[in-house]
């Protein structure tokens, strides 16, 4: 086989992965839930103080059900929405102060903007000291 051939063959078979793996990504990923839900969102502020919500919503994402309630405040960073005030407590930057959040006490790995919600969950958000 030509060398010109092998790279053809190559650069075919790549896109094919490529293509397989978009595929299998859009498929898997999480939904959330369509329609009314119900959510929990437990807030621990700085100063050891907590405060829950019940939030009724048919957002699709968390950021926007807890932009809906007045909740949340933020500005866009290249990795979504970067949280800096949460239940009118804002993340102070200069003391090196992050907002963390959870669901069901779990780590959540995506941006509050990208997480899906669904019906029954809940939501902590504390301010991380680093």
């Amino acid at each position: 086989m030509k060398r010109s051939a092998k790279y053809w063959l190559a650069g075919l078979m790549l896109v094919v992965v490529a293509a397989a793996m978009t595929l299998l990504y859009v498929h898997t990923r999480p939904q959330a839930d369509v329609g009314e839900k119900t959510l929990t969102v437990s807030v621990t502020h700085s100063d050891g103080t907590q405060r829950s919500f019940t939030l009724q919503t048919d957002a699709a994402d968390l950021w926007d059900a807890m932009d809906e309630a007045g909740l949340i405040a933020g500005t866009d960073s290249a990795y979504g929405k970067w949280i800096t005030q949460v239940d009118g407590e804002t993340a102070e930057e200069t003391a090196n102060q992050w907002w963390v959040f959870t669901r069901g006490g779990q780590w959540v790995d995506t941006a509050c903007d990208a997480t899906p919600i669904a019906d029954g969950e809940s939501y902590e958000f504390s301010i991380y000291a680093g």
